[in-house]
């Protein structure tokens, strides 16, 4: 009897530690402590999605210790851990860190558009990556060339997920509208745990042209990356 006992509250201790729950969380500048609304909030263990309210308070079903993957416009998206101390008092500050910073002088010599409209406005955008003109058929290309081949890496990153993962985001229809919405390869990237840059490779090597490359929106990436992948199959 006393093992029986034993067993049963090992169980139940179990059961309850591996129970969901949603949790909130109040999301907050960290230079001057305001609230930050309208970010987006993934939950990258079960792919449920949610965006701050003005008041920067979010709810979200959570476990211990999955990966909460924070982006807004003008802050650095970062991830953080759910704690045991989180899910036992269901409520947590967040703190996200600004992204301006005061210049002197701002000068743009890194990003020369195409003269397309509707592609120079997302190169605006993703004006993180190194682009320069030039006059080969698609118009624009990468400003490097390491001669370093890192699709093999890439591959197995995206070989790594579970096909069952990617049928749970396509799933979560708040998340699919929302990277809909989306072009600067902030969700698709988290999702795909790959960089943008590296989403640009595999698009480039399974052939997409440089304009969906560059305008589609997250959600198309998402799909396009995978269809790669799977239906392609390239080798490294």
């Amino acid at each position: 009897m006393r093992y029986f006992t034993v067993l049963f509250f090992l169980i139940h201790s179990l059961l309850s530690f591996s129970q969901e729950k949603n949790i909130r969380g109040i999301l907050l500048n960290e230079s001057d402590f305001t609230t930050v609304g309208n970010a987006d909030i993934v939950n990258l263990s079960n792919f449920k999605f949610t965006t701050s309210k003005a008041d920067g308070s979010f709810t979200i079903l959570a476990n211990i210790n999955d990966t909460l993957y924070i982006s807004a416009e003008g802050f650095h998206n970062f991830k953080i851990k759910v704690n045991q101390q989180w899910l036992n008092e269901g409520q947590q500050r967040v703190y996200i860190k600004d992204t301006s910073i005061v210049l002197d002088e701002v000068v743009i010599n890194s990003l020369q558009l195409t003269g397309i409209l509707s592609v120079d406005t997302k190169l605006i955008a993703l004006a993180d990556y190194p682009y320069y003109r030039d006059l080969n058929a698609t118009g624009f290309t990468m400003a490097y060339n390491t001669g370093i081949n890192p699709l093999h890496g890439i591959y197995n990153a995206i070989k790594r997920r579970d096909n069952k993962k990617i049928a749970a985001i396509k799933q979560e229809v708040d998340l699919i509208e929302r990277m809909k919405t989306r072009y600067d390869r902030t969700l698709a990237s988290a999702l795909l745990n790959i960089s943008k840059n590296d989403i640009i490779t595999i698009l480039q090597r399974c052939d997409h042209s440089e304009r969906f490359i560059y305008t589609a929106n997250d959600y198309q990436i998402f799909n396009a990356v995978n269809e790669c992948y799977s239906t392609h199959q390239i080798s490294n």
